[in-house]
């Protein structure tokens, strides 16, 4: 039986006897001496249960669970670090704890600190990575092999091993810190890959010869925010979003440059020359060329991301919309296409004015650019990012 890896916990909580769901995998929260979130019951029908928390609380049942009867009971649960709280996760107030319950302590914690799955992801990769001995946590001697570069602002108990909880904490923090800046993930990885591709003396930073080197945007002087002469990845990502934001480029469409290009740049000079134009990379007929020719702004023969970017910024200016207003729009067609034709009919919508994440048939008056008497949705993004 499969199960979805997002699980709105009201829903759960209607089927509340499942408790074994048979998943295994990443440690448990009890490794690591984070506060313990206060809890209140009516908040919990908030969360959503990720597939970590399921993970976890797999875990948990298979060190806490010793009869095996499928609860944590009363002498069992001794074991658990936040036993404290065993009463408030028992939600059926049997005085035990089922796989469910479990669970459900386990997102409450880690939406406390912010965690999401792709952290938790994220955090299991570097584990993987740098986990020599293989026993899901990085250990002093292998956190001295060089990774974390700062193993202080990730070892939140301070007792020289660094868990993949611990991890995705930090993660977490660093990506609200990124969005706070105004950094996108496209921004951020474009970050990490310039730095990793021209750092040549190891040092996380790139000097003035290696930014040269990398072609970077604008006026890097303008982004070295310490004054050291160097840029860090942090100003590295902000360079890369202020670019990217002042083009009008969308986070998708970011991606979507870096995309054409990686398609048919075989020797990875970060371009495509005339010879790669002529691969199979848009189709298999031949027409790859033409498809790349019209990036080619300077007809030079060679097309840059910066060519992509530029031709790309045009396209959605024309579109008009950005990555948000056609998420709402695409919500909203899902909503009200109701025969699934793709396109919003008049007899899909109430006459009557409606509240927020409803349309009415005023809308599909002011909305229906080319009169055809429905709503596609590129006419709604585009009705949408008017409002």
């Amino acid at each position: 039986m499969k199960h979805s890896s997002c699980w709105p916990l009201g829903l759960l909580l209607l089927a509340f006897g499942i408790h074994a769901f048979g998943i295994h995998g990443a440690p448990a929260w009890s490794q690591t001496s984070s506060p313990e979130p206060e809890s209140d019951p009516a908040d919990l029908f908030s969360l959503v249960l990720v597939q970590s928390d399921l993970s976890d609380a797999t875990r948990t049942m298979t060190i806490c669970d010793a009869d095996e009867d499928g609860f944590i009971d009363e002498l069992e649960r001794k074991k658990l670090p936040w036993a404290d709280q065993q009463a408030t996760f028992d939600l059926n107030h049997d005085g035990k704890l089922t796989h469910l319950e479990v669970a459900i302590y386990l997102a409450h914690k880690r939406d406390s600190l912010g965690i999401t799955q792709f952290d938790r992801n994220n955090a299991q990769t570097f584990v993987k990575r740098h986990d020599t001995n293989r026993n899901g946590q990085l250990d002093a001697d292998e956190i001295a092999d060089g990774w974390p570069p700062d193993p202080s602002k990730f070892d939140k108990n301070a007792n020289g091993i660094i868990t993949a909880i611990e991890i995705a904490e930090q993660f977490a923090f660093n990506r609200v810190l990124r969005r706070e800046l105004g950094i996108e993930a496209v921004d951020n990885m474009s970050a990490i890959k310039t730095m990793r591709k021209f750092d040549k003396d190891g040092d996380q930073n790139l000097d003035a010869k290696e930014s040269a080197a990398a072609g970077l945007p604008g006026d890097v002087r303008n982004h070295d925010d310490n004054g050291d002469g160097k840029l860090n990845n942090i100003e590295l990502a902000i360079l890369f979003s202020k670019h990217r934001r002042e083009l009008g480029l969308s986070k998708s469409d970011g991606v979507k440059a870096k995309r054409i290009i990686a398609m048919a740049d075989r020797n990875q000079d970060g371009k495509i020359s005339e010879d790669e134009m002529g691969g199979d990379a848009f189709s298999a007929d031949g027409a790859a060329s033409s498809q790349y020719t019209r990036f080619d702004a300077n007809s030079d023969g060679t097309v840059t991301l910066g060519e992509v970017q530029t031709y790309i910024a045009r396209e959605r200016k024309r579109l008009g919309f950005n990555d948000t207003h056609l998420a709402n729009a695409r919500r909203l067609l899902l909503r009200h296409d109701t025969d699934r034709s793709t396109f919003i009919e008049s007899a899909e919508l109430s006459s009557a004015e409606t509240g927020p994440g409803k349309l009415s048939s005023s809308t599909l008056e002011a909305a229906d650019e080319n009169k055809d008497g429905r709503l596609s949705l590129e006419e709604l993004a585009k009705h949408l990012a008017k409002q």
